[in-house]
This record gives structure tokens, C-alpha cells and sequence, in this order.
């Protein structure tokens, strides 16, 4: 007792859309997105800033 094949799908259904940010979670997200440093980003999100003995380090 086998099943019968499944018919074939020939479209793909469509991508969900991502939700709809609300003003100020789109505003941080461009200040994030033109950050240059990871101490920018930092301040942004109100972290202090990277420091070290040979300047700012990376680690975000």
C-alpha cells in the first residue's frame, strides 16, 4: 500500500512581510546603521565607550 505522489508545487508562496517599525525603533536603527565605530554604536545605545591601551577597540 503506497500513497499516491504528491502533485508538484509550482509557485513558491510569497515571503511574509517584515513587520512595521514604529518611528523611534526606525530612527535608532539609522542611527545604528550610519555608526562608523563600535564606539559610536556604543553611545548610541548608551554603553561606554571601548577603550584600551592602543586606542578604541572593536567588539561589537
Amino acid at each position: 500500500m503506497s500513497n499516491p505522489p504528491l502533485p508538484r508545487v509550482t509557485e513558491r508562496p510569497a515571503a511574509p512581510k517584515p513587520p512595521r517599525l514604529d518611528s523611534a525603533t526606525e530612527q535608532l536603527v539609522e542611527r545604528l546603521r550610519s555608526a562608523r565605530t563600535a564606539n559610536e554604536m556604543a553611545e548610541i545605545v548608551g554603553l561606554k565607550p571601548i577603550k584600551g591601551r592602543s586606542g578604541p577597540k572593536i567588539a561589537y
